[in-house]
């Protein structure tokens, strides 16, 4: 029995990898975009360039927002739904899921293009930074339908079966706008314009690519006529909000701290934190990889009553996170000042981001492990948790720590802020999953015993 458990273990490990690997290296190309925003706009543009990238940050939170809620509650409907054995409710929830995400990229487009001063300043855009963050975002916001659209897609096709196909997609899109961040930005000389349009166009090309999974009709999911149901789109979005809100914390995080930081240290402090976030962010993609690898597997095997299988993709999920949450920061912790340097050349911002970073990505192994405990309850359509802990960690008590802590720390109290807020979530949660899980097997249990009677 326990040479069969281990080939059990070892046929998991090789499905999340199936997954993780491609999830991973798109994740690394998004990373080099990201980054590649920092390094071209700190060259080419300065300072308030820097800064203007980070106010807009949070605008890309809310497109994200959006297309996790609809991209992650579809995927999830979807993995239950086959792992039931109801194919027709899959192809009306994938359908659903379709025409929800074109229809909100084009309205949230349309809002963002004629509300985008207004937006900018709502985000913290101060009088000084405003030509620069409407500059960066307005061939952006023209262009979020197709942002969000690509967000959603690539959440589906690779739960369904296409991982590869989505790591490819990611990958081009996301070169491609390195290439044109280059182009735009030293060459032409359009400065944070130059970025942000290389930005829009970036998705144009993932889409694209993705477009083959369905055109190749290499998807097990298909297009359905009658696909609408108050009660399928009440599910969709229900197993999709964790995600989103999720998304939108983040938003709010770098909103409270870039609005906090202003007024404790200033614009320049901003601009640390404008490299220190996008780091971050870069992270927190990776952990939203590691966790979106699993789902698919903890989701059918959800709707297959296959408790063992969703366990150890669980637990798959969490060494990975986890090891590499401390692998980063560990890093990150010897070598601040040389990761910095790469985008920073001001010695004043140097030395006062090298401890900023160091407090900062203290927080990052309890956000790796409470990143997949929130996208495993979400797998196992069970929002209640997903929603709690999103709302705890990434608002609750982030705006609490930024309203009490720089009034005795000062601006190391901004710093601690996320690790108190993390650290909190992660012991209330963390012990939550071992009651949970022994609930859950002896409720799957119970029910394979009455369908076997």
């Amino acid at each position: 029995m326990a040479e069969t458990a281990g080939k059990q273990g070892k046929r998991e490990w090789r499905e999340y990898l199936h997954y993780l690997i491609p999830t991973i290296i798109g994740s690394i190309s998004h990373t080099i975009y990201c980054l590649a925003d920092v390094f071209f706009v700190s060259r080419g543009v300065g300072e308030l360039g820097l800064a203007a990238l980070n106010v807009a940050l949070p605008v890309f939170t809310l497109y994200t927002t959006f297309s996790m809620m609809i991209g992650v509650g579809a995927a999830t409907t979807v993995s239950v739904c086959r792992g039931t054995g109801d194919r027709k409710g899959a192809n009306r929830s994938f359908t659903l899921a379709t025409v929800l995400g074109l229809g909100t990229g084009v309205t949230i487009a349309l809002f963002g293009s004629l509300f985008l001063a207004p937006l900018s300043r709502l985000f913290g855009a101060t009088e000084e930074l405003l030509p620069y963050v409407t500059a960066y975002l307005r061939p952006i916001s023209a262009m979020s339908f197709v942002y969000i659209f690509s967000s959603t897609m690539t959440v589906i096709v690779r739960a369904d079966g296409a991982p590869r196909l989505v790591m490819l997609a990611g990958t081009v899109g996301n070169l491609a706008n390195v290439i044109l961040d280059y182009v735009f930005v030293m060459p032409l000389g359009w400065g944070i314009f130059g970025a942000g349009l290389a930005t829009a166009i970036g998705p144009c090309l993932t889409v694209g690519i993705l477009s083959l999974h369905f055109l190749r009709h290499a998807n097990s999911v298909h297009f359905a006529r009658r696909f609408f149901s108050l009660r399928r789109l009440g599910r969709i979005l229900r197993n999709g909000l964790g995600s989103s809100i999720l998304e939108l914390s983040a938003g709010m995080v770098i909103l409270l701290f870039n609005v906090v930081l202003l007024r404790v240290s200033g614009p320049g402090a901003v601009a640390v934190f404008s490299v220190i976030s996008n780091i971050a962010y870069v992270g927190k993609g990776i952990f939203n990889g590691m966790a979106q690898a699993a789902q698919p597997m903890i989701s059918v095997a959800c709707g297959a009553g296959d408790f063992q299988r969703l366990q150890k993709a669980n637990r798959c999920a969490l060494i990975v996170a986890g090891v590499f949450s401390l692998a980063v920061a560990g890093i990150i912790f010897l070598f601040p000042r040389e990761i910095l340097r790469l985008f920073l050349s001001d010695e004043t911002l140097l030395t006062q981001g090298v401890p900023a970073a160091r407090l900062y990505f203290l927080s990052f192994v309890f956000t790796a492990i409470n990143t997949i405990l929130m996208y495993y309850f979400q797998s196992l359509e069970r929002p209640g948790y997903t929603m709690a802990i999103a709302l705890l960690k990434g608002i609750v008590l982030v705006f609490a720590g930024l309203n009490v802590l720089p009034l005795f720390l000062g601006e190391t109290g901004v710093w601690i802020t996320l690790l108190i807020a993390e650290g909190i979530t992660f012991l209330l949660f963390f012990p939550q999953m071992f009651p949970f899980e022994r609930k859950l097997r002896r409720q799957m249990a119970a029910k394979e015993k009455t369908g076997a009677e």
